[in-house]
């Protein structure tokens, strides 16, 4: 069977994992300061967190446990995308009030404007983001303040690493794709699978894609294998054609 990898920026348990850029997690205090939002009084200015990684939230733990008047962020409820960001924010004792079934995040900005009621959002984000949540949530004239929460930067990796030809690859992210390529190029028979809409639009014209029905890993993976095994399948079908020829 093709070799199945994910690429990500931290390995996992669960597959073979090729780390293609590195989580690097910024200073909030200082960055809550600059926007003139109270680290230790967050709730006189802001009513509702949204989160979109579950690397933000660890940025914001890391910086909780250097600053204890950072709590007082566990104490306003969270709009979470998806059931991993959820868990990492309730083990860390915050109150979750929405979780999105969705990890694009066009239709996660509608969910947070459906249920705004006015509230003064705050959102840790990324340094960059493929999704266009931010403009959305601007243009319905919610009031929103953002933090750069944490950055994603390329590691640079040796050809040797390179995945063999047609293995199926699994990406969670735009920028996993686009540093993968940056570092190693694309090899046609490659096959692509993405967790959501987002990341497969971000793929090349010519990539065999596939987006993952269910917007988590463990989805991936499930398609990533059944992919594998139909290719697996047809190489030996055409082996035994030209065999009878």
């Amino acid at each position: 069977m093709r070799d199945i990898v994910l690429i990500h920026s931290t390995i996992s348990q669960e597959i073979p994992t090729l780390c293609v850029s590195e989580i690097h997690y910024l200073p909030i205090y200082d960055a809550l300061l600059e926007s003139n939002i109270p680290p230790h009084a967050p709730q006189e200015c802001i009513d509702a967190l949204i989160f979109t990684s579950k690397h933000a939230v660890f940025s914001l733990m890391q910086a909780m446990a250097k600053r204890k008047e950072l709590r007082a962020f566990a104490k306003i409820p969270a709009f979470a995308i998806g059931e991993k960001c959820a868990q990492a924010l309730t083990q860390a004792g915050f109150a979750v009030e929405f979780v999105s079934s969705t990890s694009h995040g066009t239709s996660f900005a509608r969910e947070i404007i459906e249920r705004a009621n006015g509230r003064k959002m705050l959102y840790f984000r990324a340094k960059d983001i493929a999704s266009n949540l931010d403009l959305l949530l601007t243009q319905a004239q919610i009031p929103l303040a953002q933090i750069t929460a944490y950055t994603k930067q390329p590691k640079p990796l040796p050809q040797s690493l390179k995945p063999r030809p047609q293995s199926v690859l699994i990406f969670t992210a735009p920028s996993h794709y686009h540093f993968f390529v940056q570092n190693f190029g694309w090899d046609p028979s490659y096959i692509a699978v993405a967790i959501g809409q987002t990341t497969l639009r971000a793929f090349a014209p010519s990539t065999i894609c596939y987006a993952s029905p269910i917007q988590s890993l463990e989805s991936c993976i499930d398609l990533a294998k059944i992919l594998a095994q139909r290719a697996q399948n047809h190489t030996a079908a055409q082996s035994s054609l030209k065999k009878l020829k």
